[in-house]
């Protein structure tokens, strides 16, 4: 077991706290260890008081063979498992030990082998997350080649396709989602890099790759250019209508700070459920207000029980019973948005109020995602 150095500070602190204590005079702990192949042993980690020398197992101190009523053994157990001891010295005359004595060297004895325990999942944990990251190293590497032979095939086709400008089209569409799938590949390639976990995002997050690259110019309109190309495809294959706007307002097409890159998340994730849980030839579609963006369908009604329920984790209304699923887009869209200081409702009304460019806008279900507009711009 190769033992952290904040590991071994712990240990020698736990001792030197209880050191000088009752009679003790020394204070050593020792763990199990045992090699294929060879009989178990037990290794010295640490002790109090602290002493120049070489750290030994018990088998190699002859000291130790001699029984002593002056020493006592503790053992450092995890459930069934035994992990180590902790050998205590003392003076005290005929070997007459304190109850108090002993119950505190058995608490004792208790937070060590906890110590021990932790580090030791703490070892398993890095060696599975090293596994997963040389995983992910291959696997990277094994997807340039097809990704990089997609686009070469699309653009081919391109030039065979000559003036068939509908198809053209298609595929066009599908070198930017080869794009887009370059960018996951590029998100997960930082995974190998230090990394500082960004505060209130849960384990669920990646529906999108984040913006890689602070310093590239981005806007609202920019962002949901794809996902609306992306679902303008989905509608005319699934034979549904498909709504999108022709006017985008100031606040839509101005520079705007990396961090809310996540609306682009936020919009893919309501845009997936219109689609995953709309009956078929219902109209699905995107609107923009003056301080935020709606995403309707007139598909099944969310009912007024449903209303917030659906933003739980875990939590499936009834249209989403017969679909697959995790129930966790909604809670997830909401708390990103709340995180960058907007808003996530299901609309009460099938109206929009106090927008006139919108009041007409009646559809089944209408999520709005209010945002901070002044907040927004770089």
């Amino acid at each position: 077991m190769n033992l952290s150095k904040k590991f071994e500070e712990l240990i020698l602190k736990q001792l030197e706290s209880f050191g000088c204590s009752m009679g003790v005079t020394n204070l050593v702990m020792y763990l199990a260890s045992a090699k294929q192949g060879t009989k178990a042993s037990f290794e010295m980690v640490g002790q109090w008081p602290q002493i120049d020398r070489l750290l030994t197992s018990i088998e190699d101190d002859p000291s130790l063979k001699v029984s002593s009523p002056n020493r006592r053994w503790y053992p450092l157990q995890e459930n069934d498992i035994l992990l180590g001891v902790l050998r205590v010295e003392t003076d005290l005359k005929g070997g007459n030990w304190p109850a108090s004595l002993d119950s505190r060297l058995k608490a004792l004895s208790i937070s060590l082998a906890k110590c021990v325990s932790i580090e030791l999942e703490r070892q398993n944990k890095n060696k599975e997350i090293n596994y997963l990251k040389n995983q992910v190293n291959v696997i990277i590497h094994q997807l340039r080649n097809p990704l990089a032979a997609i686009r070469t095939y699309a653009k081919l086709l391109i030039k065979r396709l000559g003036s068939d400008n509908d198809s053209i089209e298609i595929v066009e569409r599908m070198i930017v989602e080869q794009k887009q799938i370059n960018q996951y590949m590029d998100s997960f390639a930082q995974i190998n890099a230090p990394i500082q976990l960004p505060i209130e995002i849960g384990e669920e997050r990646l529906l999108l790759p984040p913006n890689l690259d602070n310093k590239k110019l981005i806007t609202v309109q920019s962002l949901l250019r794809p996902i609306l190309e992306r679902g303008k495809a989905n509608a005319n294959l699934e034979n549904k209508d498909w709504t999108e706007p022709s006017l985008w307002p100031e606040w839509t097409i101005s520079p705007l700070k990396p961090k809310y890159a996540v609306i682009a998340e936020i919009v893919a994730n309501l845009l997936e459920n219109a689609f995953k849980y709309s009956q078929k030839d219902s109209e699905i579609g995107l609107a923009i207000t003056s301080n935020g963006i709606c995403i309707f369908d007139d598909g099944k009604k969310i009912t007024k029980n449903e209303k917030e329920k659906i933003f739980e984790k875990g939590f499936r209304g009834s249209a989403a019973k017969k679909k697959d699923g995790t129930g966790v887009g909604l809670f997830l869209a909401r708390k990103l948005a709340k995180q960058i200081g907007g808003e996530l409702r299901l609309l009460e009304n099938d109206s929009i109020k106090n927008t006139e460019k919108l009041k007409n806008l009646k559809k089944k279900n209408i999520f709005y995602l209010e945002l901070p507009i002044k907040e927004l711009h770089a």
